[in-house]
């Protein structure tokens, strides 16, 4: 199937009619998608995976276009242009905007948004205001919802993919270095200007240079400002009057500059403008002010805030409205501060765990420097009444009643309960483990990174290592798990995560996981293919209890691989970590451990105790054809 998409007006519309790309992807899973669009917007298309192809608006290229045939042609432009081509193209159906006796037109599912379009009716006059701006000012839809509407995808599926260039990043890394803007400063953007065409969505000059001082001086920030052509003596008037440092980004960026620099800012504060896009399109926290545009058709992806004049005027579309002065440097640094605040939520998961109050006193005895709840999972009378007792005493400390299913039964009711609770990450543990000092922070901080999508801790053997099952535990957890998480991580490379320790942003990536596969490892994966990062936090270490027979320690390697040997039903892409090839082809990270004979003796043995699991894993899963299934199971020589 071919479908043609053309856009080509704004730079802003260009880039979040981009963000309705995954939902075509969504519903024609063999869709070959051609972008049609403006010689200057293709900078904000290029590298985007759901496009396979992008044609630039010009004579040559239209002629070449008519010659071909597509299954749809999606115009979302009323541009005359757009309408002319969409027109002229052969295609088994045109959705959107099309000519028709020189007029441009709507298709059913386009009459909406064209009837609050400039092209719509003006009369009859509604409170005073034209029919058309009446129409504007009443709607809710944000613009991704309206266009999906009209091309028949699920509004639901739409996602920004932006991902900056190798010379983005070098760009951005010169810059930061040159403004000395190290990793651990807060880095807020201020992009209040909109050029000379819309004056009123500006935030004033004296507003600005309050907000800017406000912002230094509580919360310790350093301010980039951002402009374009047209703000130079603006902004220059903005940095003499402001009394705390300002670092000027400049106003002659370009699309690939101007990308690269909002990606440094973990905060960006702006007006109804191209920064807003890119930002959120960048997966940064977003404030966003609207005086004489629509904030409802605005879609932030649950990144940020947005603040509407409340004024008469407000959404009038006028470059002079009266709204702009409606909003006040206070209303935008609250905002600003409590977007800064990053909520968290430990769940512990449990199933009769006799350490389970070790594992929430790791949790509390931390200096952790977020606001936080700890969710505590369990199913059985003991580990709620242990849980009780800490709800008595720590306000923080909460129960949720696992109906007792399985793991990843309990877990699916959890992100239910979890998708609207206000915490932007969630961690997750077990009730065996504890965490060590400073855990949680470490987590957390790499999620300051907005393009991070999960993180995963080190897990560390509480184990001696002086007895061969200690040993085995410290070999895998060292020269296996840590080793090779951090190799991935340094290349940038998808990793797996652990359970005892890892976290995802709670942002609607994860609403529901198979019960057959292993929850730290296709969660990442789901993040993965938004476009996410997934990260190694070796300082946030996880103190783990292993097996000390065999019989235990078989039976709990081989519910782990088989939990991964399903994965690939689910994920035939599934990029494998673990696994049988991956684990053969590293024997020499394992002969390089030992110490002494003893422990190379150790070595050996683990090297054929794990073949035998594999080779049992291959037996039942290829062979029998059991799988992994959800339940919960105790290994009881981890509990003494």
């Amino acid at each position: 199937m071919k479908i043609l998409l053309v856009k080509l007006a704004a730079l802003g519309d260009v880039l979040r009619t981009a963000s309705l790309l995954p939902a075509i992807k969504d519903k024609w899973k063999n869709v070959e998608i051609t972008f049609f669009t403006k010689e200057m917007a293709k900078e904000l298309i290029k590298g985007n995976p759901c496009v396979d192809r992008i044609i630039v608006y010009n004579a040559e290229n239209i002629k070449a276009l008519e010659k071909e045939a597509f299954d749809f042609v999606f115009n979302l432009d009323e541009d005359f242009e757009a309408c002319a081509l969409a027109t002229k193209i052969k295609s088994k159906e045109i959705r959107g905007y099309y000519l028709e006796d020189g007029k441009v037109v709507p298709t059913p599912t386009a009459r909406e948004w064209f009837n609050m379009s400039a092209l719509g009716k003006k009369t009859p006059k509604v409170k005073g205001w034209p029919h058309n701006d009446y129409l504007k000012k009443k709607n809710r839809k944000t613009y991704q919802q309206l266009m999906a509407e009209i091309i028949g995808v699920n509004p639901n599926k739409c996602s920004y993919s932006y991902k900056l260039m190798a010379e983005q990043e070098k760009f951005a890394r010169d810059f930061a270095r040159r403004y000395n803007i190290m990793s651990r400063d807060l880095i807020i953007g201020i992009n209040v200007g909109a050029g000379g065409r819309w004056p009123a969505k500006n935030l004033s000059i004296e507003k600005t240079a309050k907000l800017a001082e406000k912002l230094y001086n509580q919360l310790k920030a350093k301010l980039i400002l951002f402009g374009g052509p047209e703000e130079i003596e603006r902004n220059n008037e903005i940095i003499a009057k402001t009394k705390v440092p300002l670092i000027n980004s400049g106003c002659g960026n370009d699309l690939k500059e101007f990308p690269a620099l909002i990606s440094l800012c973990h905060l960006f504060i702006t007006s109804d403008t191209l920064g807003m896009h890119i930002a959120t399109a960048l997966k940064r926290k977003v404030i966003a002010f609207f005086a004489p545009t629509s904030a409802a058709e605005i879609e932030l992806f649950g990144l940020g805030k947005k603040i509407a004049a409340n004024h008469s005027c407000y959404c009038c579309y006028k470059s002079y409205c009266k709204a702009d002065t409606a909003y006040s440097v206070d209303e935008l640094f609250k905002a600003a501060e409590t977007l800064l605040q990053t909520k968290l939520t430990v769940v512990i998961t449990a199933f009769k765990e006799p350490k389970l109050g070790e594992a929430i006193k790791s949790v509390l005895r931390q200096n952790i420097i977020y606001p936080y709840e700890i969710l505590v999972s369990v199913p059985d009378k003991e580990s709620i009444g242990v849980v009780k007792n800490y709800m008595k005493k720590y306000k923080q400390v909460k129960l949720f009643k696992d109906p007792g299913k399985g793991k990843s039964f309990a877990l699916n009711m959890l992100f239910k309960s979890l998708k609207n609770n206000g915490s932007e990450v969630i961690i997750f543990t077990d009730g065996d483990v504890t965490l060590e000092d400073h855990s949680v922070n470490e987590v957390a901080k790499s999620f300051q990174d907005q393009f991070v999508g999960c993180v995963t801790g080190r897990v560390i053997s509480s184990d001696n290592r002086e007895n061969k099952f200690g040993y085995w535990s410290h070999l895998l957890a060292d020269a296996g798990a840590h080793r090779m998480r951090k190799e991935l991580d340094e290349k940038g490379e998808f990793l797996e995560c652990s359970g005892y320790l890892f976290a995802f942003r709670n942002n609607g990536v994860i609403s529901q996981i198979p019960l057959d596969v292993a929850e730290d490892s296709i969660i990442p994966y789901l993040f993965w293919k938004k476009g996410y990062k997934i990260k190694y936090a070796e300082k946030a270490k996880v103190s783990v209890k292993n097996p000390t027979h065999f019989s235990d320690w078989i039976k709990q390697r081989k519910r782990t691989a088989k939990a991964h040997e399903t994965l690939t039903k689910y994920a035939p892409d599934f990029p494998r970590v673990k696994s049988f090839k991956n684990e053969a082809s590293r024997i020499f990270w394992a002969l390089q451990y030992p110490k002494n004979a003893r422990e190379m003796k150790w070595t050996l043995e683990l090297i054929s105790a794990r073949l035998y699991m594999w080779a049992n894993v291959f037996y039942d899963t290829r062979l029998k054809g059991k799988s992994y299934a959800d339940a919960w199971e105790r290994s009881e020589s981890t509990k003494i």
